[in-house]
């Protein structure tokens, strides 16, 4: 197959996962939910619509690895992409950055508003020394000796969400488990110990959206008011329709973006990335501070890249065609054990 229809073709299905959603929101920071309440039957997600969703994105992500896994053995880009990512000094810069203007604007919201939150904007609390702590966190990182606070202080966060909300709420949020062990590591002079720190911030940034992707299918209906309020983002499907649709998205853009090898990847990125930012324009200053982070962290995968660790799913000695099916077998296995973990972690947690 020539690498003019393989790109072709890889760039046709990263732009149909992109375009076929538009930008949502966190829905928990605008409407009533309870977690606690059971997920829809399995048996009633997995419909027909859903079936035939989810073939479609399953042909898209063999294409899209067959492009990848020929652009990586062929090393178009390859030299690009290499310099790119020793800019680790670079993305540790963003991330310090982006944390501390992340804990200021929470500071700030409470002197203006009087109330305040752990981390989003659902997770709201009364402790009088949550705002003085993002204060202290915003400072922080200032200096590489004292980001390693910051880096605490979000697990000490984490940790009081928990204390209020429960361990299943707080799986939605597993990526500022990351984002915490990155700042921690992100001042040691071990080069083991940073490597660590990215494969851990982009593993939990990828395991939280895919997360959130089966919260679609399960409580599909919380969104309902937010169509009602803005019908236009519909594109004129019903709104079930438009959750799994949106649910299978997100599962798939993730997907792609944790296996890519190849510079594509880095595409994958942007277009997540572009998604976010025009978000803010739809649904304001509560969801520029909510993902503020989770666009740190897919500009740093634009700029620096994803880690080595990546290289575990090369199969260096088969075709594209073989390596492909078996990053799309994996995507079949990754669906299934998620949606037998959401659904039985919930029935664990609250027994039904």
């Amino acid at each position: 197959m020539k690498l003019r229809t393989l790109l072709r073709a890889g760039i046709a299905s990263v732009a149909l996962l992109l375009c076929s959603s538009p930008a949502v929101a966190h829905v928990k920071w605008f409407v009533e939910h309870d977690v606690s309440k059971p997920p829809m039957p399995i048996g009633e997600v997995l419909n027909g619509t859903f079936i035939k969703m989810f073939l479609v994105a399953v042909a898209l992500t063999y294409v899209f690895f067959l492009a990848d896994r020929y652009i990586h053995e062929k090393r178009y880009l390859e030299a690009f992409d290499n310099s790119l990512k020793k800019f680790d000094g670079f993305a540790s810069y963003v991330m310090r950055i982006s944390a501390g203007i992340f804990f200021f604007a929470l500071w700030i919201w409470y002197l203006y508003h009087g109330s305040t939150f752990y981390i989003t904007p659902e997770l709201k609390t009364t402790a009088p020394w949550v705002p003085w702590l993002h204060l202290l966190l915003a400072l922080a990182v200032f200096t590489r000796w004292t980001v390693p606070i910051t880096g605490i202080g979000v697990f000490i966060l984490y940790a009081a969400a928990i204390g209020d909300y429960g361990i299943f709420h707080m799986l939605d949020y597993v990526i500022f488990l990351g984002i915490g062990f990155f700042l921690i590591t992100v001042g040691l002079k071990s080069a083991a110990w940073r490597k660590s720190g990215f494969v851990t911030l982009f593993a939990c940034a990828g395991l939280t959206l895919i997360w959130a992707s089966v919260e679609k299918f399960g409580y599909a209906d919380w969104t309902f008011p937010l169509f009602a309020e803005n019908p236009d983002m519909l594109m004129g499907m019903e709104p079930r329709t438009f959750m799994t649709l949106s649910g299978i998205v997100e599962f798939s853009v993730t997907f792609v973006l944790l296996g890519a090898v190849s510079v594509v990847g880095r595409l994958v990125s942007l277009g997540m990335m572009s998604i976010f930012v025009l978000a803010v324009f739809e649904f304001g200053i509560v969801d520029a501070v909510g993902h503020l982070m989770i666009v740190a962290i897919l500009f740093v995968l634009i700029v620096r890249g994803p880690t080595d660790a990546r290289n575990m799913l090369v199969l260096p000695d088969k075709s594209v065609f073989t390596e492909a099916y078996f990053m799309t077998g994996l995507y079949f296995l990754a669906f299934v054990m998620v949606f037998i973990l959401y659904y039985g972690l919930h029935f664990l947690i609250f027994g039904v």
